[in-house]
């Protein structure tokens, strides 16, 4: 479908999973493009007003009667069904998670089938029938190290949670080009804090780019920065015990590590990965019980209705789903800053993070004791 201007709006788009089935996805925003075809990439996938039913036995896959990219779309081949285990459910948007084998994908309930929701819990088996399948997302997540532009896209521009340069600076750096010259004007009149660290303050935002630049001053990264723990604040508070699973090379350039992320396990056995751009956790940590602070970047924040406590962790980038409760709200000393932003501590379960709270997210009136859904990119901030 092309829109006044004849560029895509919407589209259709065959793709091929692992084990060689054809499913066609529905791709509303585009996030597929001409270049792609032939290509291997990570997509996300969500089944948009499904009709499922329980299994009474285990089964994992994807049923499909198309055979080939020139397949015509026709009633004649059949729903597209999947068969999958839950593995997570989203109560604030009703909506299953559930492991098909080959990946995980969302599944969102049509409204008549609503009222079963309740019904069903983690490690029910279930077949999703009629629904409308899309394509939420495209990343190429298994080639996430590297340096440069291409690094900053797919770690910082292009990622599930959403562009981070806007989340930090606002809405004049929506399109890659804004981010570019955001980068551009950084890299020119950026101040340098430590050896190959430089940083910028965005003028409007007052938020701050942190640049990462080789000694030949080749630019390897660029990504916006959080702050520190705000001070007053007991940090004993916001330690979160931990055991070190992994390190590994975020962006890499000739050799040098400059940032890396940092896989660990909670108390509870859920795993998620944190950015680490300052190197805080050594190699000789891993394997190690420890304690950690963190502090998220804010993709999305959201009031919560439903009094829940859990996180939800993207496997291969240092991106989380938050829902948890306010403990604390700091408000800066600087009235300037006070009229920008504000710092909240948020309680999710097994532990507490800091995020800061943008004028966009005055309008809900956050208070201690509220719940809240929150996404984004989680940083390490302290490490024991």
């Amino acid at each position: 479908m092309l829109d006044d201007h004849g560029e895509v709006c919407e589209q259709t788009v065959f793709i091929e999973l692992q084990d060689g089935t054809i499913i066609y996805l529905f791709d509303p925003d585009g996030s597929s493009r001409d270049e792609m075809v032939g290509t291997i990439k990570t997509v996300g996938v969500s089944a948009f007003c499904a009709h499922v039913e329980k299994l009474a036995l285990p089964m994992k896959g994807v049923e499909s009667k198309y055979h080939s990219p020139e397949d015509e779309i026709s009633l004649e081949k059949g729903p597209i069904l999947f068969f999958g285990e839950i593995v997570d459910i989203d109560k604030n948007h009703p909506t299953f998670y559930i492991d098909i084998g080959m990946g995980t994908i969302g599944v969102d309930l049509c409204h008549q089938e609503r009222d079963s929701f309740p019904d069903y819990q983690i490690g029910d088996y279930i077949r999703v029938g009629i629904s409308r399948k899309d394509l939420v997302g495209v990343w190429d997540l298994d080639d996430t190290e590297g340096s440069g532009w291409v690094h900053i896209v797919a770690n910082h521009v292009n990622t599930p949670s959403g562009n981070q340069f806007y989340s930090a600076f606002g809405l004049d750096y929506v399109k890659r080009e804004e981010v570019k010259d955001l980068i551009m004007t950084g890299a020119r009149e950026g101040v340098e804090v430590q050896k190959n660290v430089y940083r910028y303050v965005e003028p409007t935002s007052g938020r701050t780019l942190r640049l990462l630049v080789a000694d030949n001053g080749y630019l390897v990264t660029a990504h916006p920065e959080t702050g520190g723990i705000p001070t007053g604040m007991l940090k004993e508070n916001l330690t979160i015990p931990v055991r070190i699973v992994s390190v590994r090379p975020d962006a890499e350039y000739q050799g040098t590590v400059y940032t890396q992320v940092v896989r660990v396990e909670f108390a509870d056995g859920t795993r998620t990965s944190v950015f680490d751009d300052d190197l805080l956790c050594t190699p000789a940590m891993v394997g190690r019980d420890g304690k950690v602070m963190l502090r998220m970047l804010v993709d999305m924040l959201e009031k919560s209705k439903i009094v829940d406590r859990q996180i939800y962790a993207e496997p291969a980038l240092p991106l989380l789903e938050v829902n948890g409760r306010i403990d604390a709200i700091i408000v800066p000393d600087d009235p300037g800053d006070a009229e920008r932003r504000y710092d909240a501590v948020v309680d999710f379960g097994v532990g507490k993070v800091i995020i800061e709270i943008d004028k966009r997210y005055f309008r809900l009136q956050l208070k201690e004791g509220d719940y809240v859904r929150i996404d984004g990119r989680v940083d390490l901030k302290g490490i024991e």
